[in-house]
């Protein structure tokens, strides 16, 4: 059974109906870190002591992107709906964001959605959540519609590392600073590129280090440069480096490139779809006078990664 078939997503809501009673938690969601699974954790434990259906409500496209933000999302839906379904999620319902939904009145979305719809007895918020209206829509406002239509509100406190709040902002500015390490602590996993294995330009062939170009699905793509890496093909993890960047050593057109060296692969995996977890950050991305510096480059890279393998027990 994939975590599509364990786990109802519902787009259109319309026609949607339930006699059964629901907990619903309430977000974004962007990237799925620690603080997100405090909060599953919890919507999945009132779910079973209660007997609800653990349910989540988030929304299409983010409303930060509606109104204009230049925001690159972490995360892929399908991956969020992934790691949702394998946190215990049974039901996920994807509004879509436009100016009307943006003008209701937070009453009115708690009324007719929360409560009407979802049969909502159950909703929990992370700790600053606000929605509705000009973002009039809070916990305290929650408490109190609670008491007015029957349901209980919950508030999961805020979640942090090294004294830093947990959030997607904060993961963002690690992921573009080249920081792997502060990124998965904050994840609670390595950060991954998705997409399918494509044709490149044979350069790596070449040059003696053949690499699989990555089609990528992803809208951040972090710091451009060399990562020690994780190539994950058919759910088996393969050691790597990656290269992030626009091959400055060569001709190219100046296209964004995600490309990657697995170490001790021969087999062909053109058109699979593969996740590149970055572990690590090596250098930045250089022009080189030649190809042969090239090489030693990539040789030493290649050396670098291995035994950072080695000591890290990969």
């Amino acid at each position: 059974m994939s975590y599509f078939d364990a786990m109802q997503v519902i787009r259109n809501i319309e026609g949607f109906f339930t006699e059964k009673p629901h907990a619903v938690v309430l977000g974004n969601f962007d990237g799925f870190h620690l603080g997100h699974k405090a909060i599953t954790d919890r919507l999945c434990h009132i779910s079973e002591t209660k007997g609800l259906v653990p349910s989540v409500v988030t929304f299409q496209p983010h409303p930060m992107k509606f109104f204009g933000a230049d925001l690159k999302l972490i995360m892929t839906e399908e991956s969020k709906i992934k790691a949702f379904a394998e946190a215990g999620v049974e039901s996920m319902f994807i509004l879509e964001f436009s100016r009307k939904f943006a003008d209701i009145d937070p009453e009115v979305f708690v009324r007719e959605f929360l409560v009407k719809k979802f049969r909502a007895v159950v909703v929990i918020v992370g700790y600053d959540y606000r929605f509705g209206r000009a973002r009039s829509g809070d916990y305290n406002l929650l408490v109190t519609l609670g008491s007015k239509y029957g349901f209980t509100a919950v508030r999961v406190p805020k979640v942090t590392c090294g004294g830093v709040t947990v959030s997607s902002t904060n993961i963002r500015n690690f992921l573009l600073e080249g920081d792997m390490e502060k990124a998965a602590e904050f994840l609670g996993r390595p950060f991954f590129i998705e997409g399918k294995v494509v044709d490149g330009n044979k350069v790596g062939r070449q040059l003696g280090y053949p690499t699989a170009n990555i089609d990528f699905r992803n809208e951040l793509i972090p710091k451009a440069g060399i990562y020690i890496s994780m190539a994950v093909i058919g759910g088996v993890r393969h050691r790597s480096v990656t290269n992030i960047g626009r091959r400055p050593t060569f001709s190219f057109p100046d296209q964004m490139k995600v490309e990657t060296h697995i170490f001790d692969f021969g087999r062909d995996i053109y058109g699979e779809d593969t996740e590149i977890e970055l572990l690590k950050y090596i250098r930045p991305e250089e022009k080189f006078p030649d190809v042969e510096t090239l090489i030693k480059a990539i040789d030493n890279d290649c050396v670098i990664a291995k035994k950072w393998f080695e000591d890290e027990g990969y």
